[in-house]
């Protein structure tokens, strides 16, 4: 946990320091209770309407009648009043194209829906993220917009993706190109590069909306029946027990270093991290996949760090500074090597902005990226240059508001919080560092909702998971007053297993959210985590740890 150069934070008088442990306590045992016998934390993805919308359009256009069919289909009408205007659009559009019935005034949706949605993605997606949804939303009869149609001098493109997005891409194109009755050279190559990925043999990387979109695409170019036939059926394996399909197959590496890094801040038994630990140390996966999404990334991919799930190829930057945050933690010497390797992918990408991008050298960096970065290399000093560096990207990166640009939660304070962990890391003269920490927690200060909480943006009704973002930030601050409304808020809205609920943050791609319950229940444990370290008073009580 990095330090900071300021003395700690007054205990507020309003909180008792009993209520405090004992909460502590209960939600570490409710995060440790989903470990598993190999260390890992499953943290299975809930079912999402985006997905199960493509699901049911993919059986209604190719004449599928079974039982999957009518539970996704029933999946989707229970969506049909949703309080998410995108998944009650969306829902609305499958049921009705399943029961052919044409949708209207098509044009507005697209318009309505593509700018509400890029509005909360980083703007160097904006392009790619729009022709995605314009795909999307033609796969419900909704009309591409004149100017997103391909041209047919159109090429393959050039610029630095991960796989996972080269594919997305190639899905795009085709189902572009099928909607408006193109075919061009970017056609050829997105066919080329989802007949790689063998989608009638596997879901690959577990990325089931990827899955999907391969298949849609697919169905439109003749000669491809069969592959999308033996395409669906590979992909009802993934059809959870309420009728709908997930984002991911699992996030099982993202779940299992997110809580690790959690139950070490709050001073959780030694045997379950290391349990925990050991899985990120025997992480392998097998050559051909590793080779198969080298091949298709265009940029230098992450080597050596690790990806959201254990049989997942494709490594991000967010999971390697995760992981590498909380074997440093557990035991730093005895998982040296591993984390030495870590180390260095990190530094392999960084780009020469001084940022950090997610998965590949060359890509734009991100600000939330570069923070995780800064706060995974800190405890090594020959980092300081990359480190320095890092630094004065994320000054230079700050919005007039104190805030950053979205990330990879639709959380303010999700950027926020890391950017002010990451400054505690800055040299006491780094002046431009302080200055942004300053920012981040005046922007903070005067966010904080009534009632102690914070919401996803501000004004935005409170959330567990913004209040244990906001309340992690002020740990480092100096004012006691705003720590105690946080700390009361989450004090009043634990569960009575211990846990937490409220909307999740999480996105995938951005800017959908996605749902694991584990997600909600280890940034709270992580926030008194931090008061446990820095708020005055609390150290006798609370540095006994939780059982």
């Amino acid at each position: 946990m990095n330090e900071s150069h300021r003395p700690p934070v007054p205990w507020p008088a309003e909180v008792d320091p009993e209520h405090l442990r004992e909460a502590a306590s209960r939600l570490a045992a409710h995060v440790s209770g989903q470990v598993g016998d190999d260390g890992a934390i499953r943290g299975e993805c809930r079912s999402r309407v985006l997905e199960s919308a493509l699901a049911l359009s993919l059986m209604t256009r190719i004449g599928v009648s079974s039982p999957a069919r009518d539970r996704v289909l029933a999946f989707l009408r229970e969506h049909l009043d949703s309080p998410q205007e995108f998944d009650r659009v969306l829902a609305t559009l499958a049921v009705g194209r399943a029961g052919d019935r044409a949708s209207a005034d098509g044009a507005d949706v697209v318009a309505k829906l593509t700018d509400m949605l890029l509005g909360a993605a980083p703007a160097f997606i904006s392009a790619r993220r729009r022709r995605m949804l314009y795909a999307v939303l033609s796969l419900f009869g909704c009309p591409v917009p004149p100017d997103a149609a391909p041209a047919a001098d159109e090429e393959a493109p050039t610029d630095p993706v991960h796989s996972w997005a080269a594919v997305q891409q190639a899905a795009v194109t085709l189902v572009l190109a099928a909607a408006t009755g193109v075919s061009n050279g970017a056609t050829a190559a997105a066919l080329r590069t989802l007949t790689a990925v063998r989608p009638e043999t596997a879901v690959w990387e577990g990325y089931v909306l990827l899955h999907l979109l391969s298949l849609h695409g697919l169905a439109g170019v003749p000669g491809q029946e069969e592959t999308v036939r033996s395409g669906l059926e590979t992909l009802l394996r993934y059809q959870r027990d309420d009728g709908g399909f997930p984002f991911v197959a699992g996030l099982q590496h993202w779940c299992t270093s997110t809580a690790g890094i959690a139950l070490a801040a709050a001073g959780s038994p030694p045997g379950v991290l290391r349990a925990m630990a050991e899985t990120f140390v025997a992480h392998e996966v097998v050559e051909s996949q590793r080779s198969l999404c080298l091949s298709l990334s265009r940029g230098a991919p992450l080597t050596g760090g690790w990806s959201i799930g254990p049989r997942v190829a494709q490594n991000d930057v967010d999971c390697t500074s995760c992981v590498l945050e909380f074997l440093q933690a557990v035991d730093p010497v005895g998982y040296g090597g591993t984390v030495r390797r870590g180390v260095d992918a990190l530094l392999a990408v960084q780009g020469a902005d001084g940022g950090f991008p997610t998965y590949v050298a060359g890509a734009s960096s991100e600000p939330c990226m570069t923070a995780a970065a800064v706060n995974a290399l800190a405890p090594y000093p020959f980092t300081a240059p990359a480190r320095e560096r890092a630094l004065a990207f994320l000054a230079d990166s700050q919005l007039p508001d104190g805030g950053f640009e979205p990330g990879w939660s639709r959380s303010r304070l999700h950027a926020m919080f890391r950017a002010r962990l990451a400054a505690c890391t800055a040299a006491p003269d780094d002046h431009r560092a302080a200055r942004m920490a300053e920012r981040i927690e005046r922007s903070v200060r005067e966010t904080q909702n009534a009632d102690g909480g914070w919401g996803m943006q501000p004004g935005d009704p409170s959330d567990d998971i913004s209040t244990a973002y906001g309340l992690i930030t002020l740990c480092y601050g100096t004012e006691s007053r705003p720590v105690g409304s946080a700390l009361s808020w989450l004090l009043a809205h634990q569960n009575a297993d211990g846990g937490y609920g409220g909307p999740p943050d999480m996105v995938g791609p951005r800017p959908f959210a996605y749902h694991i319950p584990v997600l909600t229940d280890a940034p709270v444990l992580l926030a008194l985590g931090h008061v446990r370290h820095r708020v005055r008073s609390t150290a006798s009580l609370l540095r006994e740890g939780v059982a």
